[in-house]
């Protein structure tokens, strides 16, 4: 099991200046977006983190992202099946709603499922065999899961776009006696 990673949520799309939930739609990164994904190869490079593989959620906004950081830091990417954003169902297209931890949403997955797809997606990758922490490329509604799955409590509701986080497991120690 991964005991650290690199999180990096994908960067500016549309969606994202627009205000309005692309959920699973396959939206695409703006010039903006592309250049946040190429600050962030930057940034890895400057901090000399070294990354064995980027593991993408296959939505075009992670991939691209992924696609970006992948070459400058001269590794592969491998697309993720179960790292995809939430499935909002009748709320793609609109505004951002309020409640992003509903249980339910009309004709979407629930947050139950969501969060028990994003977990079984981390629980089935690999550790690299160099111990290197790998780099995940993902979405906002990824980041809680990520967190909770690595015991670790956030302040952040989600990373900006494209903002590399290195992140390490928690282990809880209980008290001795």
């Amino acid at each position: 099991m991964l005991t650290s990673v690199i999180f990096c949520r994908h960067g500016e799309t549309e969606s994202n200046l627009g205000g309005w939930l692309a959920g699973s739609k396959d939206v695409s990164l703006t010039d903006r977006g592309r250049a946040q994904a190429r600050e962030a190869a930057a940034t890895l490079l400057a901090e000399g983190r070294a990354v064995p593989v980027v593991y993408s959620s296959p939505q075009r906004r992670a991939l691209e992202t992924a696609a970006i950081l992948a070459e400058a830091l001269e590794v592969s990417v491998m697309p993720v099946a179960g790292l995809e954003e939430r499935r909002w169902g009748d709320l793609e297209g609109g505004a951002i709603p309020a409640d992003l931890l509903r249980e339910e949403v009309p004709n979407g997955e629930s947050l139950t499922d969501f969060r028990s797809r994003v977990t079984a997606a981390l629980d089935g990758l690999p550790t690299p065999a160099d111990g290197r922490p790998p780099l995940i490329v993902a979405h906002a509604g990824t980041w809680p899961v990520l967190c909770r799955w690595l015991g670790l409590q956030s302040t952040l509701l989600w990373p900006p776009n494209a903002s590399p986080v290195f992140m390490t497991r928690q282990v809880a120690v209980g008290a001795l006696e």
